[in-house]
């Protein structure tokens, strides 16, 4: 679906190879919405990370964000400003990739806050507490652990149980919870600033010399408005990994419990059983067409769940 597949900042193709196969107009035929092949791609493209966040062009930014293209980014995975600030002011710069985790997680609380009414809070586990404490904090210390705990599983879920076809609160379609935290943590990076030339033009195209190119041993930091979700989340991997192994002399005991929990959602975030993630998406979609039985699906569902949510020793 790429036009260079070798570059991050790449272009789709909006009629790939495989919509000239004899099996795509039934496949079109069988989706919902009548949907035009160049609006499938579309759709396609957009929930595997294919897209990109230049301001202006792919996303309408919000405001609050002291600049565009930390805007763009962060409209894009649907974070509000708020929220998006103070995770940073909590976890300071050099845990950005930690804050970007997090600022996702209180705003799928806060969504869930606003949309569920306020008596089917309790039974459905929305804790509007968590939210409060968290934003009422000046200093990590002051999270208790409780509340790192709920967030961190209100991640993995999202992660497990990809909710393919909501809507953001933006009114687009809504960006899978992996990329959504690979693009929060790129758009932390652009507000930290860069002390060797910005790596975009005005125009949120690379700039020739200072953009990184995404490859292997290449460490110059991307154009992140101009790179796919997909590009990006590559470059998230690596740059949680290099954060993870910063030792400092002294480390305040939250950024330690923060560090712990960022670790139980880290394998999903780097997709590497994305297999089984997916097989357990199907299996629910075949339940609805009647193909498979409930337990069936619930088979294929506790396989991913015992990858990403095994019991405490």
């Amino acid at each position: 679906m790429l036009a260079d597949p070798r570059s991050p900042y790449s272009t789709t193709r909006t009629h790939p190879d495989f919509t000239n196969d004899a099996e795509w107009p039934e496949v079109l035929a069988r989706l919902p919405g009548n949907l035009s092949t160049e609006n499938a791609v579309a759709v396609l493209g957009w929930d595997l990370g294919l897209t990109r966040a230049r301001p202006g062009q792919d996303i309408v930014p919000r405001e609050g964000f002291r600049d565009s293209f930390v805007a763009a980014s962060a409209t894009k995975a649907d974070v509000d400003a708020d929220i998006f600030w103070h995770m940073v002011d909590l976890t300071g710069f050099r845990h950005f990739t930690k804050a970007a985790t997090y600022a996702v997680a209180m705003q799928i609380l806060r969504r869930q806050i606003l949309e569920t009414d306020p008596a089917r809070h309790a039974s459905l586990g929305i804790d509007k507490d968590v939210f409060l404490r968290v934003m009422r904090a000046a200093y990590l210390d002051q999270v208790p652990t409780y509340d790192m705990q709920y967030l961190t599983t209100l991640v993995q879920h999202r992660l497990i149980h990809w909710q393919v076809g909501d809507r953001a609160t933006t009114g687009s379609r809504a960006l899978p919870a992996a990329f959504r935290v690979a693009r929060i943590a790129a758009a932390y990076r652009d507000a930290q600033g860069y002390l060797i030339g910005y790596p975009c033009n005005s125009d949120a195209t690379p700039r020739a010399g200072t953009a990184g190119s995404g490859v292997e041993g290449d460490e110059r930091p991307l154009c992140f408005v101009a790179a796919t979700d997909r590009a990006i989340h590559r470059w998230y991997v690596d740059e949680s990994d290099r954060q993870a192994r910063w030792v400092p002399e002294r480390e305040l005991d939250g950024v330690q419990r923060l560090a712990g929990f960022v670790a139980a959602v880290f394998v999903l975030l780097d997709l590497a059983p994305f297999v089984e993630m997916i097989e357990a998406v199907a299996a629910d979609d075949l339940v609805t067409a009647r193909l498979v039985t409930r337990a069936e699906a619930d088979l294929a569902a506790e396989r991913a769940d015992s990858l990403f949510c095994p019991l405490p020793e």
